[in-house]
């Protein structure tokens, strides 16, 4: 099995076990992904991420067709309706925790930018278990 980060990146990761979680774990999962995030800025003296309802509404929306489809959305259409005047979108597909989702993307120069702009103040985080794999979506914003 995979972790995939973009169309560019892979690392391996341990083999899938059948597995179906509850929604409280699919939250959790969320929440862990955001504050690897936070503690990854924290390392480099940048604020914290704000968990922000526009940014969310657009990773819960793109998480369930990433299943399918492994590819970034519009970053206009972010940009649009969240009035925002930076976006930026980070996505991960594997059969890992949060921790490994977010150490992946910091080993990838340009999902590691992402966590790292400081312009970036609010994001939004949506987790899928599917086909055996996590399906994470953080999109970031600032308005």
């Amino acid at each position: 099995m995979l972790l995939a980060l973009g169309p560019a990146a892979n690392i391996a990761a341990p083999s899938a076990q059948a597995y179906t979680p509850s929604p409280a774990s699919r939250l959790l999962y969320e929440y862990q992904v955001v504050n690897a995030i936070n503690a990854q800025r924290a390392n480099y003296h940048l604020g914290r991420l704000w968990l922000s309802p526009c940014p969310q509404s657009y990773a819960d929306r793109w998480a369930p067709y990433m299943v399918w489809y492994f590819q970034h959305q519009s970053m206009y259409s972010i940009l649009s309706g969240c009035h925002a005047t930076v976006a930026a979108e980070n996505l991960a597909n594997g059969n890992v925790s949060a921790g490994p989702i977010v150490a992946a993307w910091m080993a990838s120069s340009d999902h590691r930018a992402n966590i790292l702009d400081g312009r970036l103040t609010k994001i939004g985080v949506a987790a899928v278990y599917a086909r055996g794999r996590w399906n994470v979506v953080a999109d970031f914003t600032r308005s």
